[in-house]
């Protein structure tokens, strides 16, 4: 199931595609304002760089990712969290000539154009008539080409480039569309950033299945009293998110089946998912099934999958995320690249089609992750600590020094590359503080190079603000603490574990 195919098959359809507030398109104009935007490209760009797109959950969002793939070109999605001084450094690794801003932001750069929401209907819709009398398929990304690049945390302080080709993508929907499955229903749930790969899942598998996204942004997410207005009216059967985003929206005694009553499928990915959010979404929605997912960005959405079972809930374990997804080659290996005795703990390494061909431009840290196999397959190093029992995977912990905080992936020290570069900040280290089994916020400690005039709690504040000019908002610390010198411990090491004392 090819995305672009499965559009083009309803291009003349009037049924609803996707719903934003107020405004809602059918597939019919869908496909119509693709052509249109793909034209536009054709005719403003000059190479076959990437679109880079910068915005929350408009509409048309979705119609630029749509005539990117229909032009042969990769998209790059880049969440309104991203600072702008982010948002540069992705543009000039990519080299974009269009920037499509969908915020409220002006967006500086003379070396390509950038294209405001408001210029579409001017600019575009208006003046680009559709190519011809339909989309060219020769012209359309092919097996081996780049459909998306997102852009995550780095331990540098450098944000990495995942390319995701259409066969990774093609790979994934092939095993993971049956778990989708929500028979007659139509609607579901389009919460997940376009720049966190979780959101493929409403994308390529139900947009392409015909069924309706209903987008949330989020302003409506910041209010739970504006979000529940929006979920009453939505009629969505499946909801796609976090675990962090629906434990929020659960602990409202408004959130059950009277407020959804047709909502009986949730899929959860990106983080931990504990034993009891799955009974508190049992108990508030009857008959409900709860797929977890997990997997790196690298490994395109998801590696493994599974419904949670009641013997699960029963079982002393955590919960398992899953069955590693088939015609994949998986390994638990210890330090020494040996495999690990069955159930013990170890690093979980995938060979599979669904695996990326590495970090965009960046050579030295594809070849720390990725490697080829005998058979030619792309394989990938997660990093992630896992154990086997009865075919079903555990996760455990990271090896690094790597978390999910409400499923976006963070590197802890691309959050300390940035704070030190702050001017009176001397030194600064960064640490999860956990809730449960699941990262709850991040902290930051930090030393100075000389004691400022304000106070400590001020001194806090103008770090964040700071860091908030260099990195996504959800990477800044939800505390910073300030102190004179690091505890070390009798290794002469800093001692993490006295750190978090000071809490």
């Amino acid at each position: 199931m090819w995305l672009l195919s499965e559009l083009q098959k309803r291009s003349e359809c009037d049924s609803v595609a996707i719903i934003h507030r107020e405004k809602s398109i059918s597939f019919k104009e869908l496909w119509s304002r693709s052509e249109s935007i793909a034209e536009f490209i054709r005719q403003k760009a000059g190479t076959k760089a990437p679109v880079m797109i910068y915005g929350d959950k408009q509409i048309d969002i979705i119609c630029v990712m749509v005539a990117a793939l229909k032009t042969g070109r990769a998209y790059v999605p880049v969440d309104i969290t991203f600072p702008l001084d982010r948002l540069a450094q992705i543009s000039e690794m990519v080299n974009s000539d269009i920037i499509f801003n969908f915020s409220d932001t002006e967006i500086p750069g003379e070396s390509f154009l950038i294209i405001n929401e408001s210029e579409l209907e001017s600019n575009i819709f208006s003046c680009c008539a559709p190519y011809g009398s339909g989309s060219d398929e020769n012209e359309w990304v092919s097996s081996d080409d780049l459909c998306y690049i997102l852009f995550t945390s780095g331990s540098t302080g450098i944000p990495k480039g995942v390319q995701i080709t259409r066969k990774n993508i093609e790979n994934f929907v092939s095993w993971f569309s049956k778990d989708c499955d929500i028979g007659k229903y139509d609607t579901v749930l389009n919460q997940v950033s376009y720049s966190f790969d979780v959101s493929v899942i409403s994308l390529y598998i139900y947009l392409a299945e015909g069924k309706t996204l209903f987008c949330i942004d989020k302003e409506m997410i910041q209010s739970t009293k504006l979000l529940f207005q929006y979920l009453e009216t939505s009629n969505i059967a499946s909801w796609i998110s976090t675990p962090a985003f629906l434990e929020i929206c659960s602990f409202d005694t408004k959130f059950c089946s009277k407020m959804m009553p047709n909502l009986k499928k949730f899929i959860l990915a990106g983080e931990i998912l504990t034993k009891r959010l799955v009974n508190t979404i049992h108990d508030k929605f009857n008959e409900s099934c709860v797929i977890n997912g997990y997997g790196p960005t690298e490994g395109t959405v998801l590696l493994s999958a599974c419904e949670i079972t009641d013997g699960m809930l029963q079982d002393e374990k955590s919960l398992p995320i899953g069955y590693i997804l088939p015609n994949s080659i998986y390994r638990i290996l210890d330090e020494k690249n040996n495999d690990v005795p069955y159930g013990k703990i170890g690093e979980l390494v995938v060979v599979s089609d669904s695996i990326s061909k590495g970090y965009y431009k960046n050579p030295e840290q594809t070849a720390k992750s990725f490697f080829s196999d005998s058979s030619g397959r792309t394989g990938y190093r997660t990093g992630d600590l896992v154990f086997e029992k009865d075919e079903l995977v555990y996760y455990v912990s990271r090896k690094d020094f790597q978390i999910k905080l409400n499923g976006y992936r963070i590197e802890l020290d691309d959050i300390m590359c940035n704070l030190n570069k702050i001017e009176f900040v001397n030194s600064s280290i960064v640490l999860p503080v956990y809730k449960e089994e699941r990262v709850n916020y991040v902290v930051a400690f930090v030393c100075l190079n000389s004691k400022p005039d304000t106070s400590d709690i001020k001194t806090g504040i103008k770090i964040k603000e700071l860091l908030k000019e260099m990195v996504p908002s959800y990477m800044v610390p939800r505390k910073i603490v300030i102190l004179d010198k690091f505890p070390l411990n009798t290794s002469g090491k800093i001692d993490r574990k006295k750190l978090m004392e000071e809490l």
